[in-house]
């Protein structure tokens, strides 16, 4: 065999092992770093905050940055509609899941959690109700401030680094969780 041959025959095998290696490695492993990263970012404890940071805005009526917010956030594997109530500064996620299908620890974590969000990001929110098809939250915006006291503004909590501090390290902590929910949250069975 001539040279040129030879070299056809060692740039062909090298393509086959590059795409061996690709195929066979390097796209499963991505998919799999895909998949655990959208399973964190479903859990208020690992989840990335700074995602969700662009939809800040502050007006309650943009009802697509809303959307985007939430659908940012945990919970956003629940197939969900929304009902906008401006008069009221109010808006209504409601979920198509039953509340008591959930884990009672992940559902109270998810509601101090997306509650917070909700509120730090949208300046003139002022009541938050998560609407599943057994039960309703309500939360309202001048009792999640003062939860937080005057140390910590919604406001200030759109930095990741203290949103991390004073939000989601805190989720760890059943007692402070089960405190927010019982004070905080207006739980109604339908």
């Amino acid at each position: 065999m001539s040279r040129k041959n030879w070299l056809i025959v060692a740039l062909l095998l090298i393509g086959v092992v590059g795409m061996a290696a690709l195929e066979g490695f390097i796209k499963p492993r991505a998919n799999e770093q895909a998949i655990q990263y959208e399973a964190e970012q479903n859990d208020p404890l690992t989840h990335d905050i700074r995602n969700s940071l662009s939809f800040a805005s502050p007006y309650m009526g943009n009802a697509g940055n809303l959307i985007n917010l939430n659908a940012s956030l945990p919970m956003r594997d629940i197939e969900r509609t929304f009902q906008l109530y401006p008069e009221e500064l109010t808006a209504e996620l409601r979920f198509q899941a039953r509340a008591g299908d959930l884990q009672e620890e992940k559902l109270k974590q998810l509601l101090v959690y997306n509650s917070t969000a909700n509120f730090a990001m949208i300046d003139n929110l002022e009541k938050l109700i998560f609407a599943f098809e057994d039960e309703a939250f309500t939360i309202r915006r001048d009792e999640v401030q003062s939860w937080y006291g005057n140390q910590v503004t919604l406001a200030s909590l759109r930095d990741a680094g203290t949103w991390e501090k004073e939000v989601q390290s805190r989720l760890d902590d059943m007692k402070y969780v089960g405190d927010y929910v019982e004070k905080l949250v207006e739980r109604k069975f339908l």
